[in-house]
C-alpha cells in the first residue's frame, strides 16, 4: 500500500481530532475499550469487496445496505478498542488504506463514549 500523503493526512487527522475533542468534552474515559464504527459509501462491488475482507482489517460487518434512500450503498465496520489517540491514529492510517485499496470514502467513525471505569 502506497504511503498517505500528508496533507490529506492532516485533514482527516484534524476531523478525528474533533470527534476526540468532543468525546473526551463529555468526560469519556479514553482507555476504555468499546465499539467504533466506521462507515463506508462507494461503488457496490467496491464495497462487497471490503465486505469480504473486512477481518483482515480487525473488523466486524455491522450492516450492509445495498441502496439506501438516495440508492446510495453503504457498508457500517466495526472493531472493539481504545479511543486514545494512538489507537484512534491507528483507525484512521487503517481507514485511509482501505479507501486507497478498495476505492471506497470512509465517511466518518463514531462510538458512545464511555464515562465510567
Amino acid at each position: 500500500m502506497s504511503a498517505i500523503e500528508q496533507d490529506r493526512w492532516n485533514a482527516v487527522w484534524e476531523a478525528d481530532l474533533d470527534v476526540l475533542r468532543n468525546l473526551r468534552s463529555n468526560g469519556d474515559l479514553p482507555h476504555i475499550p468499546r465499539q467504533i464504527d466506521v462507515s463506508f459509501r462507494g461503488l457496490i462491488d467496491a464495497l462487497k469487496r471490503l465486505k469480504a475482507a473486512h477481518s483482515s482489517f480487525g473488523f466486524e460487518v455491522l450492516e450492509f445496505i445495498e441502496a439506501d434512500e438516495q440508492g446510495e450503498p453503504w457498508l457500517f465496520l466495526a472493531r472493539i478498542q481504545t479511543a486514545d489517540d494512538d489507537a484512534i491514529r491507528d483507525l484512521t492510517m487503517t481507514y485511509l488504506k482501505i479507501e486507497d485499496s478498495f476505492g471506497v470514502e470512509c465517511d466518518g467513525w463514531g462510538c458512545v463514549g464511555q464515562t465510567k471505569e
